[in-house]
């Protein structure tokens, strides 16, 4: 049994593959090491394991931290219940440029997705380098954004998918009381990279604190049309059995709904950190 494989990168800003990987090896202390390694360098890991079992992506994910059991999703069940069912058939849709659950607290530092079925095309995900993207500011705006923080709030996409009838009335109210809102920096500190990163999203983030309206929209906007630049991108057409991570601290991510009326079902588990979310 060997815990070695080749990581061959991607795209020029993030995401990688790892080849030659031994399916029975996937669990090991050395093989989880070096799976996360690479996600650290690459944000975006692309894992071709279509033989995984639920008892092997557990493993991986309790590697990295504590699985979340979701509040909405359903899951695999009694054993698995770390591990939520993502069914294009049951509504269930990401096409949205955001960190996963960013209006919490601390939220995942880790989220890995495995294809189950898939539909004849399209139904990609696209990745956006948050790293990258900061890098390529300016020094100026780094200096004005430094100390600045953001809300945000799960109230905006609820209202879309009210909108749109994706949800129920009392789904909507639900939710809307549990009052999931929280105020995080603008520029986070990743623990292990030591990178900085933009942590917001058109999706979650409804304003930056203590600004005029007018200025943190103005400077919201400047920031999600610099992230969503094809340069810091990655785009991932998936096989089924295909298991991607990626890094909720350091990349935005959109599941891409071009697919209809095909069904797209995949395994998911997100994860949270055993420390700080950020440095």
């Amino acid at each position: 049994m060997s815990s070695s494989f080749i990581v061959r990168p991607l795209g020029p800003s993030l995401g990688a593959e790892v080849l030659d990987l031994d399916p029975a090896s996937v669990a090991l202390p050395q093989t989880l090491a070096a799976i996360e390694a690479a996600l650290v360098k690459h944000e975006a890991l692309v894992l071709h394991v279509p033989g995984l079992t639920p008892e092997q992506h557990l493993a991986i994910a309790r590697y990295f931290g504590e699985p979340e059991v979701h509040t909405f999703y359903p899951n695999l069940g009694e054993g698995f219940e770390q591990i939520t069912v993502i069914d294009s058939k049951l509504g269930d849709r990401a096409d949205m440029w955001h960190h996963d659950e960013s209006f919490l607290p601390s939220p995942p530092i880790v989220t890995m997705t495995h294809a189950q079925i898939l539909p004849p095309c399209g139904g990609d995900t696209c990745w956006t380098s948050m790293t990258t993207a900061y890098d390529a500011l300016s020094a100026r705006m780094k200096q004005y954004l430094e100390g600045l923080h953001a809300w945000h709030d799960m109230n905006g996409p609820m209202t879309t998918a009210l909108r749109q009838n994706v949800v129920t009335h009392e789904r909507y109210v639900e939710v809307i009381n549990m009052n999931r809102r929280h105020l995080h920096p603008l520029v986070i500190q990743h623990p292990v990279s030591g990178r900085k990163a933009l942590y917001l999203s058109p999706t979650y983030t409804t304003h930056i604190d203590g600004l005029a309206t007018p200025e943190s929209d103005a400077i919201l906007a400047y920031l999600h049309a610099h992230c969503q630049h094809v340069q810091f991108g990655f785009r991932h057409r998936w096989r089924v059995g295909d298991m991607v991570l990626w890094d909720n601290r350091s990349v935005l991510h959109n599941a891409i709904l071009d697919y209809q009326p095909h069904q797209r079902r995949m395994q998911r588990t997100s994860v949270f950190a055993r420390g700080p979310f950020h440095a």
